[in-house]
């Protein structure tokens, strides 16, 4: 076990803006790792808890009479102990060792707004910059210093932009069609940061028909047939996201 402490503090500048300060000491668990697949070595090795410091300052705003909401937050976190997984080969064994201090810094900025009866329009953004302040690995019998390098599978950048529109036939009888655009940053997926993708767009749609408990939708997911690498690992292995795909779903709400 382990103590895990939260502070935060928030002020109302007005009926519609609030701001805040938070900390928070984040923990995760230690455990057991093997080190071979070699019987006559030892069986496992542990790997101590992993810990963390997290800050965030934020501000929070109800704009054109509750019609719109901004909100914008700023955060840093330490990372101390972390947990780092490497893959041994030939044995295919992955060892979990304390090895590294990482620093996250970014801020995150999300609007929603009722444009009118019918629109609703929501947009996100996402900016981190997480990276080792000390990483040191062991590869062919020599320390690998990998310091600077960035956190796998954490894109720098996310950004989104989705538009609905509704449509009231009857009381019972409501009609939508809905668009979507994704941006992904760059992405790492192995610590040395040699097998990365970079930016790349999604864009989805979807319309569809509800009557009471009933919703029948239709939907197309990466509609512009983008090529990217949802994730890999470090011995090569290298998993494409999905094509354009496209289908119908039907629902009942009970």
């Amino acid at each position: 076990g382990a103590l895990s402490p939260k502070i935060a503090l928030d002020y109302n500048f007005n009926p519609t803006q609030m701001g805040y300060l938070s900390y928070n000491r984040g923990f995760r668990t230690g455990g057991l790792s093997p080190l071979s697949s070699d019987p006559s070595q030892p069986a496992l090795k542990r790997f101590k808890p992993e810990y963390s410091n997290n800050y965030e300052i934020g501000l929070k705003n109800n704009l054109f009479n509750n019609h719109a909401r901004l909100n914008i937050a700023i955060f840093y976190t330490q990372l101390t102990d972390a947990q780092v997984p490497s893959l041994v080969l030939p044995d295919a064994v992955t060892i979990t060792k304390n090895v590294g201090k990482m620093n996250s810094k970014g801020f995150d900025l999300e609007f929603t707004a009722q444009a009118s009866t019918n629109l609703s329009i929501e947009y996100n953004f996402g900016y981190t910059n997480a990276e080792f302040t000390s990483l040191l690995l062991a590869q062919n019998g020599t320390e690998l210093n990998l310091k600077g390098n960035k956190q796998l599978f954490t894109p720098d950048i996310t950004s989104s932009l989705a538009a609905q529109y509704d449509i009231h036939f009857t009381p019972q009888l409501k009609g939508f069609i809905r668009g979507e655009w994704k941006y992904i940053g760059t992405t790492y997926f192995d610590l040395s940061n040699t097998i990365k993708q970079k930016p790349y767009n999604l864009i989805n749609t979807s319309f569809g028909l509800q009557y009471g408990n009933f919703q029948l939708q239709g939907w197309s997911r990466n509609l512009g047939n983008e090529k990217y690498i949802a994730y890999a690992y470090d011995f090569g292995a290298v998993h494409l996201g999905d094509p354009a795909t496209y289908g119908t779903t039907l629902s009942i709400q009970f």
